[in-house]
């Protein structure tokens, strides 16, 4: 079955970039918005305006919040908004599993977690899903060692925890973020992960899935 989806990350607070993004959901007309955290920085109330902004297409929105968002969002929802994080929804034959937050920075932020915190929040997430295949994972936080992960500085600051999950459930797809710098497309084995790119400077991506996946950078 063919799906389309809009895969966005890193909005930070942006009302014009959420504003930009609902524009090319209108126009690309995705069966589903995917969001890979970040979306304000620390006000619930405020990443909940912007998620609203970009569900006002009625098309389903999955998120997960990033290490800026406050830990108020992890347990936020609403009807056609689900939070992914540490949960398993479905999309067509799809499953979508989702971890917020980030490894540990130099910069004490909001959602930051241990390895093995991460690991058990995978973990959960796959065990909750029925259908244990053609997985597709929005991850905040990369994998670690990987083109995603790389900082200006050349440190890899992804997350091993993360990076373990990809090789041994092998999903499909992965969205990802939170390395502003690192814009592109890798692969684990035949996981295609993607980092879009900061929505706050207007990035998404168009994944279609058929008999091949299709990733297109906007």
């Amino acid at each position: 079955m063919s799906l389309k989806v809009l895969g966005l990350t890193d909005l930070h607070r942006s009302l014009n970039a959420a504003k930009g993004a609902a524009n090319k959901i209108a126009e690309e007309q995705p069966d589903a918005i995917l969001i890979a955290g970040d979306i304000s920085h620390g006000s619930l109330n405020e990443a909940v305006n912007l998620l609203q902004v970009l569900s006002s297409s009625q098309k389903d929105v999955f998120f997960v919040p990033g290490n800026m968002d406050s830990p108020e969002l992890m347990n936020w929802n609403e009807k056609n908004i689900k939070n992914l994080h540490g949960k398993c929804e479905s999309l067509d034959n799809y499953s979508l599993i989702g971890v917020g937050g980030s490894v540990y920075t130099p910069f004490n932020t909001h959602l930051e977690f241990a390895e093995n915190e991460i690991e058990e929040t995978l973990s959960q997430a796959f065990f909750k899903c029925a259908e244990k295949k053609n997985i597709i994972l929005i991850s905040h936080c990369p994998p670690k060692d990987t083109k995603l992960d790389r900082t200006a500085t050349g440190i890899h600051a992804g997350s091993t925890s993360v990076l373990q999950f990809i090789e041994s459930k092998k999903p499909l797809l992965v969205v990802t973020g939170h390395i502003h710098e690192a814009i592109g497309i890798d692969k684990i084995g035949e996981t295609i992960i993607v980092n879009p790119g900061p929505a706050h400077m207007g990035r998404y991506v168009i994944i279609e899935f058929g008999k091949k996946i299709h990733v297109k950078l906007k």
